[in-house]
C-alpha cells in the first residue's frame, strides 16, 4: 500500500520543508468591520492531507476575526499543496463576509484555487497569472502498479476539479479551461482579465519586483519556488524595475529581506555586502555587539570568582591589563597561586615549630599532643 501522497500545484526547485510558523497572516482593520489576509509564498509547505492541526489553525485565525464584512487577500504566491488551496479557498467563500483577491505579483498554480473562489479578483497592472496542471509527489515510496494506477485516478479527479472551479470563476467552457491547464500558461493581468480570471485589473504605477535568486524567481522578495528559466520573457522583462540597479527593499513583506538580482550584483568586499543588504548586516552587527558583551560579563565574573585572597591586583591585570587573559587562562594562574599559597603555609608551620622548639619536645603521655607534634616532624622532614 502506498504511502499518503501530495498533489501539489506548484513547479517546485528543492524539496518542500516543514515550517514551525503558518504561511498566512490574518490582519483585522477598521474596529472588526474589515480584515486582511496575506497569501505570500508557498500555501502550506506539507500537505493538508491527513494534518488535523494546521486545517485546524487556519479556522480558529479565520473565525477569531469575528463578523467583518469584508476580507482582502493579497496574494503573491508560486502555488502549493492543492489540498490547503481548496481548504483556504472553501473556508473562505463560506464566510459571510465579502472577499477580495488582490494580486500583487504573481498568481499561479495552486495559488489560483484561492483567487477563483473570491467574490472578485483584482490584479496588480503588472501582475503574472499562471496555471499548469497539478502534479503529485510520493517521496520515498515504493508504488506497484495499482498503486501507481490509483495515483492517475487521483491526478485526474483534481485536474478535474480544478477545472471545474475555472468554468465557474471565468465562464468558458471546461474543455477550454483543462486546455490552458493542459498546454501550462503564463498570462499578464489583462490577458488574465480577458480570459475571465480577473475581473479588475489596477491601474496603478507598476511596482513589482522580480528577480533570479539562484535559479529561482522571486517577487517582490518572496520565493515563487519556480526555476527561473522557465518564466516566460514577459516577467523577466520586469527584473529590477522597482528602483535602480536592481535593489528592492521589501521589509513589509513577512518573512523576507530585499536583495539586488542575482546576476547584476557583485559582493567583492564588505562595503558591497552593507549596500545590497543594509538591514541583514546590521542585524548581525547587533547580534554579535551583544554576543561580545554577554562573553565579556561573562568572562569577568568567572575570573572574580576564582579569584584568592592576595590575589587581587593579579586579577586586575587579568581584567583590564595589557594583556588581558580569558577564563581559562586565569584559572591555571590562579591554580599556581593555589599551590604556592599551601607550600608558604606549610613552610610557616615549620618555622613556627622550629622556632618554638616544638622540634625537641617529647610525647609526655597525652595523646593528642602526641598526635600534634608527630604532625609537626612529619611536615619538617617532607621539608
Amino acid at each position: 500500500m502506498a504511502k499518503p501522497y501530495r498533489i501539489v500545484n506548484q513547479t517546485a526547485t528543492t524539496p518542500p520543508k516543514a515550517k514551525s510558523e503558518p504561511f498566512w497572516k490574518f490582519r483585522n482593520l477598521a474596529e472588526g468591520q474589515k480584515a486582511e489576509l496575506l497569501l505570500y509564498g508557498a500555501i502550506s509547505e506539507s500537505s493538508w492531507w491527513g494534518d488535523e492541526v494546521t486545517p485546524k489553525k487556519f479556522a480558529e485565525d479565520l473565525n477569531a476575526l469575528g463578523n467583518v464584512q469584508e476580507i482582502e487577500v493579497y496574494i503573491n504566491s508560486g502555488g502549493g499543496d492543492v489540498f490547503a488551496a481548496q481548504t483556504i479557498g472553501n473556508m473562505l467563500e463560506r464566510n459571510s463576509a465579502t472577499v477580495i483577491a488582490h494580486i500583487d505579483g504573481l498568481c499561479a498554480s495552486a495559488a489560483t484555487i484561492v483567487a477563483c473562489h473570491a467574490d472578485r479578483v483584482i490584479a496588480a497592472a503588472d501582475a503574472t497569472y499562471m496555471v499548469h496542471p497539478p502534479s503529485m509527489g510520493t517521496g520515498k515510496s515504493y508504488l506497484t502498479a495499482e498503486d501507481m494506477r490509483n495515483c492517475l485516478k487521483a491526478l485526474d479527479t483534481i485536474r478535474g476539479n480544478i477545472v471545474t472551479l475555472y468554468a465557474k470563476k471565468t465562464g468558458k467552457s471546461e474543455d477550454e479551461c483543462g486546455t490552458w491547464m493542459d498546454e501550462t500558461n503564463w498570462w499578464t493581468a489583462a490577458q488574465a482579465k480577458e480570459n475571465g480570471f480577473v475581473d479588475e485589473v489596477d491601474d496603478e504605477e507598476s511596482d513589482a519586483v522580480v528577480e533570479n535568486r539562484n535559479g529561482v524567481l522571486f517577487v517582490n522578495s518572496i520565493g515563487m519556488g519556480l526555476p527561473f528559466d522557465k518564466v516566460p520573457d514577459f516577467v523577466k522583462s520586469r527584473m529590477g524595475a522597482k528602483t535602480p540597479g536592481g535593489f528592492s527593499n521589501a521589509t513589509d513583506n513577512p518573512g523576507q529581506t530585499g536583495t539586488q538580482e542575482e546576476e547584476a550584483m557583485e559582493i567583492k568586499n564588505k562595503d558591497d555586502l552593507m549596500k545590497a543588504y543594509p538591514d541583514m548586516v546590521n542585524e548581525i552587527r547587533k547580534d554579535a555587539a551583544m554576543d561580545a558583551i554577554n562573553r565579556e560579563r561573562a568572562r569577568i565574573k568567572d575570573i572574580q570568582d576564582m579569584t584568592l585572597p592576595g590575589m587581587e591586583q593579579t586579577m586586575q591585570d587579568a581584567l583590564y591589563g595589557e594583556h588581558p587573559m580569558d577564563a581559562t587562562a586565569y584559572a591555571k594562574e590562579a591554580a599556581k597561586a593555589a599551590k604556592k599559597q599551601a607550600q608558604n603555609h606549610v613552610k610557616a608551620l615549620h618555622d613556627d615549630a622550629k622556632n618554638g622548639g616544638a622540634n625537641g619536645v617529647q610525647g609526655g603521655g597525652d595523646g593528642q599532643t602526641d598526635v600534634y607534634m608527630d604532625a609537626l616532624r612529619s611536615i619538617n622532614k617532607k621539608k
